[in-house]
């Protein structure tokens, strides 16, 4: 799984590599061209647990249906 690596730990205990590591961060943070930022528009934050569980319930049957037409052709 390519996403395994982000889950792993790692220390870094050289002071020097660690504000490195931060610059390292920032600057990748800043790089607007390769990573544009686009604010989400609409957005709904589900908060009651019925309605969480009604939304993936929706997304399930969703994906029943895709599966069933692309196993039908």
């Amino acid at each position: 799984m390519p996403t395994s690596s982000i889950t792993h730990n790692f220390v870094i205990s050289d002071p020097a590599a660690v504000e490195r590591f931060a610059n390292a961060l920032e600057e990748s943070a800043k790089d607007k061209e390769r990573y544009p930022f686009q604010p989400v528009k609409n957005a709904v934050f589900l908060t009651d647990p019925e309605e969480i569980a009604a939304l993936m319930e929706r997304r399930k049957r969703a994906k029943e249906e895709r599966k069933r037409a692309n196993e039908q052709g």
